[in-house]
This record gives structure tokens, C-alpha cells and sequence, in this order.
């Protein structure tokens, strides 16, 4: 063949100018999607990692993380291809069409589309630093380890217990339940179980469990807590805005206990998030798909709630396909010796002590007592005791006087006068409420924050009780 050197030249020419227009055009691109990222207004800070990529699935920035490396966010190295998972989507693709298509280990980051003319041509993965989050927010994020023996704390063996732990069991295993309700009195260890769906559940490693009081949170501050806010949206918002719980428990186990007290006008918003899956932060339009479970406990009958108009029919009907009831501890039998056995051993390990022994009496009242606090008013028991009683055997008068009352109550239907069933009073379940929130009074001087945390219940349900038995703080 015959090389001619002006042709070769012409083609070198050539290859450097188509070379240097796919540069320029690169660039081009690379500008308009970091334009497309500003101009979508992300709530993005300094500490947080950023990395944008192209339709082609090509990072073409990323940010430098202060104390840590994105390439370990990622999980990862950038390599070629790796985020291939945007070539399989359409140009018009939505936002959760984009949100099912991120792969698992990405699931838990926040990610935000980037249209150009309308077409999908890149996505911001943004991965969050640890946020500071309200103190009213429990966040919990434990290992597989410490999740896992969520079944073995639940300690028991009768068949209502183990009927709601079967029931538990399968939700955690189902991949199609969504939302589950858990209903109890308080104290009964409902938490306890929503761990046990959390732990059965996993689908990423490592995916969060997050946990908030309903009745600890103002009206004021639900939609902040419950969905986060964009920098400025109200007066007193963080300056660089705030995720919400939903998004912290994204991938994961959102856990909101006592649901009844989640005020009226915020119900119709959380429908749409668990509807839509989709969160948005107040000041915010964009949307945040969000992949959680959703795991509601309550102490109320939410049925009469829908009836008397406080909770919305929808709603309910949302979070309550899959229900599951938390047997009292007063209707459990001998579980009590089983857990005052668990709990005597458990904190006398950690204290460094032997074990309490109990008498026979004593035992036998603890049988009789109604414990309307469950079991955290057992196990609050057996701690004052380990603290208390000077000897290493509890005997009946080592008790609280509730307790002893109800076994003089017991002993006297078995005593020797005939007439000793008929005379010995009845004890309802309310009047026990009422006595137990009585004596709290007494016992904190009419101080309603310790009262509520003596009780182990939040202060808007220790005002609904009081106004539902009639009881006056001043009344001591």
C-alpha cells in the first residue's frame, strides 16, 4: 500500500479535532449537570459526600469528604461501569422508577435525579454524614449481633405471647407486608417486638433501625421530625437544613410508637409518604423516594379513635392490614415468675451480686398483683428491690404496699370465714390505673415529668389519664 504523508497528517488532524470536540462537549455535559444539581436546590452540606454521575453511569465529580474517603461510601472504587444501572432507565424516567433502579448497597444514600431538557441524564448521590437529630429522636443503629436476639429478650412462655411472636416472626419474613401494627398497653414490650420485625427483616446489611416517641414530640415540630426541612423553610431551622426520620430509615425499620398521639393534621401527610413512598422536606417540592417498613405501636384502641374522629380511617386502615396484640403481663400466668427470674439474674450480673431470693408469700403476691405497668413495672420492681433490701431474701413486706394490699385481698377470699370471698373487694384494671397514678403523684410531689417517667408513659398520655379518671394534682 502507498502512505501518503499529507494524508496521514489529514487524518491525525482529523483525530484531534473530533478528539477535542468530544472533550468540549464532555465539559459542556459535565457543566450542565453540576448547573442541574445546584439549580435543584439539594440539602446538601460540606461534610456530606457528593458524587455525580452521567447517564452512562460515569462519575464525573466528586467532592473531597472531610475525616473520611468516598470511594468507602460507594462501597467502593468508581470503576468503570459502575453505575451502569442509569443506562437501563428511559430518558423520561421518574423519580421512584430511578429510586427501584439504584442497587443495594446504594439504597440507603439520597439520591437526586438530573434532567436536562427534560430527559434523565445523570443522578447526585449524596451520602450523609451522622445528623444532628432533635433529642426527642431515638436513633438507634445497631449491628446484626445486638438485633438478633430481639427474640430471645422477649422472654415468656404462654400462648397468647407466643401467638404475637409467630405473628411477628412472619411479618419480619414477608417480603410484600409494608406496615405493621403492634398494639399493648404500656409496658408490655412492644418495642421489643418491633426489633424482632427489624432483625427479620433485614434486607441490606446493616440497614437502620430508627425509633420516636410520638407523645414525646410537640405539635409544632411533628412535620420537621417526621419529614426534615430544607435550610430557612420556618424560623429556627437549621441552617443547613435537616433530614427527616423517614429518610434516616431509609432501606430500613421506621419504629413510631404510640401513634395515637400523632396530631390529626399531620395523619393526611404520612398517608402520602407510606402511599407514595416518596418524602418531602418542609420548604422543599422535590421529592426523596424513600424504601421503609414502617412498624406503628400504640396503647389506644385506634378503632375508637377512627369512631370519635382523632385518627384518621385511612390511615388506620394503611398501617393496621397486619395487626399484632401485646398480651398484658396480668394476662400472661407464670411468665411473671419467668421474667422476675430473667431480670433477678440479669441485674445482678451487672450489679456484681448474687441473685435475690424470693419467699413463697412473696412470690404469691407478685402472682396476684395486676402490675398495671407491665413489664416495665416489674422490672423497675426488681431493680429497687436489688437496690433496697439489706438481705439477699425478699420477703413479703420487703413488697410495695400495692402489691402487699392485693394479697391480703387474696389470702382473705381464702381465709376462714365464710363470708371472706363475698366481703374481699374486687380490683378492676382501672382502678388499679387510677391508684398506680395516685401513688406516682404522692411518691413525686405532684411532679408531673417525673410522674410520667416513673410510669414509664409520655406526659400527654399521663394528662388523658388524669382527665379520664378525674384526678387533681392537687389532691394530695
Amino acid at each position: 500500500p502507498i502512505f501518503r504523508p499529507h494524508n496521514t497528517a489529514l487524518v491525525a488532524a482529523t483525530a484531534r479535532q473530533i478528539e477535542k470536540a468530544l472533550a468540549e462537549q464532555q465539559q459542556e455535559q459535565r457543566t450542565r449537570l453540576l448547573e442541574a444539581f445546584i439549580s435543584s436546590a439539594p440539602s446538601y452540606r460540606r461534610k456530606d459526600g457528593l458524587v455525580i454521575v452521567d447517564h452512562r453511569g460515569r462519575a464525573i465529580f466528586c467532592n473531597n469528604v472531610p475525616n473520611g474517603d468516598t470511594t468507602e461510601m460507594m462501597d467502593g472504587p468508581m470503576e468503570p461501569g459502575r453505575g451502569r444501572w442509569l443506562m437501563n432507565l428511559p430518558a423520561s424516567g421518574s423519580d421512584t422508577d430511578l429510586a427501584n433502579a439504584l442497587p443495594a448497597h446504594l439504597r440507603s444514600c439520597h439520591v437526586t435525579p438530573l434532567k436536562l431538557d427534560g430527559d434523565l441524564r445523570g443522578a447526585a448521590l449524596v451520602f450523609p454524614s451522622v445528623p444532628a437529630v432533635s433529642s426527642m429522636t431515638v436513633i438507634r443503629r445497631e449491628e446484626n449481633k445486638h438485633l438478633r436476639t430481639a427474640a430471645a429478650m422477649i422472654v415468656g412462655e404462654s400462648e397468647k405471647l407466643l401467638a404475637a411472636v409467630d405473628v411477628a416472626s412472619r411479618v419480619a419474613g414477608s417480603k410484600g407486608v409494608t406496615s405493621l401494627l403492634i398494639e399493648g398497653e404500656t409496658g408490655v414490650g412492644k418495642e421489643l417486638f418491633a426489633r424482632l420485625v427489624h432483625a427479620g427483616s433485614r434486607r441490606i446489611e446493616n440497614d437502620p433501625f430508627i425509633a420516636m416517641n410520638c407523645g414525646a414530640i410537640t405539635k409544632e415540630l411533628f412535620g420537621s421530625e417526621l419529614f426534615g426541612h430544607v435550610a430557612g423553610a420556618f424560623t429556627g431551622a437549621s441552617r443547613d437544613g435537616k433530614p427527616g426520620i423517614f429518610e434516616l430509615a431509609n432501606g430500613g425499620v421506621l419504629s413510631l410508637d404510640e401513634i395515637g398521639e400523632l396530631p390529626l393534621e399531620i395523619q393526611p401527610f404520612l398517608l402520602r409518604v407510606l402511599e407514595e413512598r416518596v418524602v418531602h422536606r418542609i420548604g422543599d417540592s422535590r421529592g426523596r423516594p424513600v424504601d421503609v417498613r414502617l412498624v406503628a405501636s400504640t396503647n389506644r384502641d385506634l378503632k375508637q379513635e377512627v369512631a370519635a374522629g382523632r385518627f384518621r380511617s385511612d390511615l388506620y386502615y394503611r398501617i393496621g392490614a397486619v395487626s399484632i396484640h401485646v398480651p398484658a403481663l396480668r394476662d400472661r400466668g407464670d411468665d411473671v415468675l419467668l421474667l422476675i427470674e430473667h431480670f433477678n439474674r440479669q441485674i445482678a450480673k451487672l450489679a456484681g451480686n448474687d441473685p435475690l431470693e424470693f419467699s413463697n408469700d412473696a412470690l404469691d403476691a407478685l402472682l396476684a398483683y395486676r402490675w398495671p405497668g407491665n413489664v416495665r413495672e416489674l422490672k423497675n420492681l426488681v431493680e429497687r428491690l436489688h437496690i433496697l433490701t439489706r438481705g439477699n431474701t425478699i420477703e413479703l413486706q420487703d413488697l410495695p404496699g400495692e402489691i402487699n394490699a392485693g394479697n391480703r385481698n387474696t389470702l382473705a377470699m381464702h381465709g376462714d370465714h365464710p363470708t371472706a370471698m363475698l366481703e374481699a373487694p374486687v380490683c378492676t384494671f382501672e382502678d388499679a390505673e387510677r391508684q398506680a397514678i395516685k401513688n406516682a403523684l404522692a411518691a413525686e410531689g405532684g411532679n408531673l415529668s417525673k410522674v410520667a417517667l416513673r410510669l414509664g408513659i409520655s406526659r400527654p398520655t399521663l394528662y388523658r389519664k388524669l382527665g379520664q379518671y378525674g384526678i387533681r394534682r392537687g389532691f394530695i
